[in-house]
């Protein structure tokens, strides 16, 4: 079940910022959307080439999660400045069932500030067999405040605005 897809921009870059619950989560948000997202993913997944041809086929890049990892990092600005959609877990990996919300990382936040790109916040939960019962649900597309000129958020700005955001978009939906 799929709700809130009037909120879906139709044009311009968008930084879709979602819970992760299970491997199919991308898929799962992108299939009723006419664009392509671009998922940031983790470089293991591209270990496997018939898992890295499919998963580039629809539209992810990979990440180092390990270590600064310029070029996603590239790609994702790239992206962004011709007008397309980038999806990043802010969380980073998928959360365990019952667990308490996970601890945000800061960079999709960071990419949102210093690209001036609206955030589309979507909480997907539900059971993630085969013949479960997945929701998806597309919030409002907002826009993070910008630093006065000449100032800048730091880290701990960042990672307590990422922190805020995935805390909203596990109330938004089920709490996974």
């Amino acid at each position: 079940r799929v709700t809130g897809l009037e909120n879906v921009p139709e044009e311009g870059a968008v930084l879709v910022a979602a819970n992760h619950v299970g491997m199919a989560d991308m898929f799962m948000i992108g299939y009723r959307i006419p664009r392509l997202i671009h998922w940031m993913a983790k470089e293991e997944l591209f270990k496997y080439k018939p898992v890295a041809k499919f998963i580039t086929y629809f539209g992810a890049y990979p990440i180092n999660r390990k270590a600064r990892d310029t070029s996603a990092a590239r790609t994702t600005f790239e992206l962004l400045k011709k007008g397309e959609m980038v999806g990043i877990f802010p969380q980073g990996t998928r959360a365990r069932k019952g667990q308490p919300v996970p601890k945000a990382k800061a960079g999709l936040v960071k990419y949102a500030v210093e690209t001036d790109t609206a955030v589309l916040p979507v909480a997907i939960w539900g059971r993630t067999r085969i013949f479960g019962r997945m929701y998806v649900k597309f919030g409002m597309p907002f826009k993070f405040p910008r630093p006065e000129p000449g100032e800048h958020y730091d880290k701990k700005q960042y990672l307590e605005m990422s922190q805020k955001l995935l805390d909203d978009i596990y109330e938004m939906g089920g709490k996974g």
